[in-house]
C-alpha cells in the first residue's frame, strides 16, 4: 500500500480458505454470536488498542498538514474496531467499521485521526457473500488483499509494525472475488481497482496448498490491464493509491510451517513494472524489485510469545534525479520509495503477553537503506532508523 510519503481480517471469505498470512501472536476471544431475526445468526467482535512510539530520525512535515508532524515520540491508537459478520447461509456478510493506524517500517506514523480519511474511510472492509456450497462462493464490496504475508490490521498480526515488503502490496480493494477450497487446496481469483485506485482493471489470484496440517504453500499474482493514470487531487482516499505499485505485475511465493511452539513464514516478493509512454517521464524505464522476508513466532507459554521478522528488499534503477516533477524527476521508477535503485533491510523482534482478551507487547525494530535519495531525518539523509514500541489493548 506504500504511498511513500518520505518522497512527497478476520476471515478471508465465508469458506474459511487457508490464509498465506504470518500467523498471528494475539488469539482473541470467541466472537459474541446471536440472534437477528430474519438475518439469523449474527457474530460481533472487536479491538481497541493504544501504542507508544519512540524512533531515531524522525522524518518531519509530511504530506498535507493534516498529516501532522512525524515526532520523536507519539502517542496515539491503533485499533478502535467493530466487526460484525454473518457465516452461515447462502447470503453472508462482513463490515469492519471503526478507525485504525498502519505503523509501518520506514514510514512515518501519522496521527490516527487522518489515516481513515486519506486511505480506506471509516468502513475499510465491508463485502456480501453468496455461498451456495461449503466448497464455493462469490464475494463483492470492499475486499481484504490476498497478497502478501502480513494483514492489513496490526492486531492481526505477530509484530505491531507492519514490514517493509508488506509496505509494497495493497491492502484493500474494491471489486468482486470467487473462492473454491478442496480438501488441501485452495484458490480464490479477483477482479478489483487494485490499490484502491477506482479503476477496475486488476487480476488478483491466490493458490494454496496445504501439505499437512503444519505445513501450507501458496503462491499469489498481481497483473494489471493497461496504464493507469492517478490523480491524487481526484481521489478521496489520495495515499492508498500509489500509481506505480498499482500499474505493476507483483508475485508472491510463501511457506508456512509450524514446528511444537514455532511458526516459521518465509516469503518472497517479485515486482515488475513496465515502461510507459502514457504515465510520463517517472516510467521511461521498465524496473524491478525483489523482497524476501523470515517471519518468526515461539509461544513459551499460552501466554507468553516472541515473533521476529528479517526482511531485505532491492530494486533497480538509476537514483539521479531532478528531485523535481514527476517522480521527483526520475526517469526510473521509484518502487520502494526510497529513490530509484534503493535497497534496504530491517529485524523486528516482539514479546507478546496476552490473557485471554487483555495484551500488551514491546517492539524493537531497525531499518537500514542504501542507495537512496531520500530516507530518514529531515532532510533525508540519514540511512537508518531505530523505533521502539509499546502496545496494550483488549480484544473482545
Amino acid at each position: 500500500m506504500r504511498k511513500s510519503l518520505l518522497a512527497v481480517p478476520v476471515a478471508l471469505c465465508g469458506l474459511g480458505l487457508a490464509a498465506p498470512h504470518a500467523h498471528a501472536t494475539l488469539n482473541p476471544p470467541k466472537a459474541i454470536n446471536f440472534s437477528a431475526g430474519p438475518l439469523g445468526t449474527l457474530s460481533a467482535e472487536g479491538v481497541l488498542s493504544a501504542a507508544g512510539t519512540w524512533q531515531s530520525n524522525p522524518v518531519g512535515l509530511t504530506g498535507p498538514a493534516a498529516y501532522g508532524t512525524d515526532r520523536h515520540t507519539r502517542l496515539d491508537i491503533t485499533n478502535a474496531e467493530m466487526i460484525l459478520q454473518k457465516t452461515t447461509g447462502l447470503v453472508q456478510f462482513f463490515v469492519m467499521a471503526g478507525s485504525y493506524n498502519f505503523p509501518t517500517l520506514g514510514e512515518p506514523i501519522l496521527p490516527t485521526p487522518s489515516v481513515p480519511y486519506y486511505y480506506y474511510g471509516a468502513v475499510p472492509e465491508a463485502y456480501i457473500t453468496l455461498a451456495p456450497t461449503s466448497h464455493f462462493s462469490v464475494e463483492v464490496g470492499k475486499l481484504p488483499t490476498l497478497m502478501g504475508g502480513e494483514y492489513t490490521w496490526s492486531w492481526m498480526n505477530q509484530n505491531i509494525e507492519r514490514g517493509l515488503l508488506w509496505n509494497s502490496e495493497n491492502a484493500v480493494s474494491r471489486g468482486a472475488q470467487v473462492n473454491y477450497s478442496m480438501g488441501p487446496v485452495s484458490a480464490s481469483l479477483s477482479f478489483n481497482d487494485g490499490y484502491y485506485s477506482n479503476h477496475y482493471n486488476v487480476l488478483t489470484g491466490l493458490f494454496s496448498y496445504a501439505l499437512n496440517k503444519n505445513n501450507t504453500a501458496s503462491v499469489f499474482f498481481y497483473h494489471h490491464f493497461g496504464s493507469t493514470v492517478i490523480n491524487d487531487t481526484t481521489l478521496n482516499h489520495v495515499y492508498a493509491a500509489p500509481e506505480n505499485l498499482d500499474n505493476s505485475d507483483i508475485y508472491n511465493l510463501l511457506y508456512t510451517a509450524k514446528v511444537g511452539a514455532l511458526t516459521v513464514s518465509p516469503y518472497l516478493q517479485y515486482i515488475y513494472a513496465p515502461s510507459s509512454v502514457k504515465l510520463g517521464p517517472g516510467y521511461t524505464h521498465s524496473d524491478h524489485a525483489f523482497g524476501a522476508a523470515l517471519l518468526a513466532n515461539y509461544h513459551f507459554t499460552p501466554m507468553w510469545s516472541t515473533a521476529a521478522r528479517a526482511e531485505y528488499e532491492t530494486s533497480t534503477g538509476n537514483p539521479a534525479g531532478t528531485g523535481t516533477g514527476t517522480n521527483g524527476g526520475f526517469t526510473n521508477n521509484n518502487l520502494l520509495g526510497y529513490g530509484p535503485g534503493a535497497k534496504a533491510w530491517s529485524f523486528t523482534v516482539t514479546p507478546t503477553f496476552q490473557d485471554k482478551g487483555f495484551f500488551t507487547r514491546v517492539e524493537l525494530s531497525y531499518v537500514r537503506v542504501t542507495h537512496s535519495t531520500a530516507a530518514f531525518g529531515a532532510a533525508g539523509t540519514a540511512p537508518n532508523q531505530v523505533r521502539g514500541m509499546i502496545e496494550t489493548g483488549l480484544t473482545f
